[in-house]
């Protein structure tokens, strides 16, 4: 993990700090996120967080990649993450990555806020709302 004040470049993701406690995760394209990415990802939140609270928005806009049952369940009960991550926007705009969003939202029964967009700014807009 490489990071600085405002970007930390993972194995197959980054992660960049918006602003307060609002950060950005991209996904490397054409690659299927395996429970260590997913592992790799949440430990690096909780340390570039000081284990604060955060929301988190996904750019999957252009991307064609997918996450594996492992991670996905892993990002959907991570105990370590759960008290801290309180809102999850993701932002697509392609049916396969739109299907594997709402997948993901519906079926995981998620204990964190989650709602998926097309629109990026509408995305920061709902992560704003108190």
């Amino acid at each position: 993990m490489v990071a600085n004040n405002i970007h930390t470049q993972l194995n197959h993701a980054e992660i960049i700090h918006l602003q307060h406690n609002l950060y950005l995760l991209k996904f490397d394209d054409n690659y299927e996120i395996e429970l260590e990415d997913a592992i790799e990802i949440d430990q690096a939140f909780i340390k570039i967080t000081n284990n604060q609270p955060f929301c988190v928005v996904v750019d999957a806009r252009n991307k064609y990649s997918s996450v594996s049952n492992d991670a996905r369940n892993f990002f959907a009960n991570d105990p370590e993450i759960l008290p801290i991550r309180k809102k999850i926007a993701l932002v697509v705009n392609n049916m396969p990555t739109r299907m594997i969003a709402n997948f993901f939202v519906k079926f995981n029964r998620l204990k964190t806020p989650t709602k998926v967009f097309n629109d990026y700014s509408k995305a920061i807009d709902w992560l704003n709302e108190e």
